[in-house]
């Protein structure tokens, strides 16, 4: 016997107060209620399912992120790529698979709008030709300038994507001492969450925190 609508939500609460994610999700999806059911199968830990949901509900951002965590990194691409970010799109290619020659394909269509974009869009290219053919001296010299440039860049908010794809390009050529010089600058223009990022990155790549910040950088002096 088909459940009403109405039925099938209060059910949906019940499994949900009782912590099975899954068959909430269920309940919601067979409700009609896509997108509810989807968060609940990411709560429930089926990142695939819930992928899924986002994608037919033409969430591809969502579905790609879904999808990234669950390590589907060619599937996240596509999803990018759906949603119009043909940067992230490239970027997962180029960073997590050995799929060089599409990322380098994205990164040609795409249409940066900004100045942060279109340096994004050159450290991606760089990076999948020093992966692909070994050829580092261009992302090296974009890479050194990236300090000097990471303050200027409007919106704020893209500075840290500038900070997270240089470091990551730093790290693939093995030059962790570009990556801090990055987050450096990156500390001093006061882009939110550098020093938790730093630290974090200091542990993980170099196996030291020495001399890391542990909190904001402080406001610059009032000029008189």
């Amino acid at each position: 016997m088909t459940r009403s609508p109405d039925l099938l939500a209060d059910a949906a609460r019940c499994y949900e107060q009782a912590g099975d994610y899954a068959e909430a999700a269920r309940c919601h999806a067979d409700a009609g209620h896509p997108l509810k059911a989807a968060e609940l199968w990411e709560q429930a830990g089926d990142l695939e399912r819930a992928a899924g949901l986002w994608r037919r509900a033409r969430r591809p951002s969502r579905a790609a992120e879904c999808l990234l965590s669950a390590r589907r990194f060619e599937a996240a691409a596509e999803c990018f790529e759906e949603g119009g970010d043909l940067l992230r799109a490239g970027w997962t290619l180029v960073t997590l698979t050995r799929s060089y020659a599409t990322a380098e394909h994205l990164f040609a269509l795409a249409e940066p709008r900004t100045a942060a974009e279109r340096l994004r869009r050159r450290l991606g290219r760089q990076l999948a030709a020093a992966r692909a053919y070994g050829e580092s001296e261009a992302l090296l010299r974009t890479l050194a300038g990236v300090p000097e440039r990471i303050g200027s860049l409007a919106p704020a908010r893209e500075r840290a994507e500038v900070e997270a794809w240089a470091v990551t390009a730093a790290d693939h050529i093995r030059r962790p001492d570009l990556g801090a010089l990055v987050f450096a600058a990156s500390y001093r223009a006061g882009v939110t969450g550098c020093a938790d990022r730093w630290q974090q990155w200091a542990a993980r790549t170099l196996g030291d925190t020495t001399g890391v910040p542990t909190g904001p950088a402080p406001p610059a002096p009032a000029q008189a």
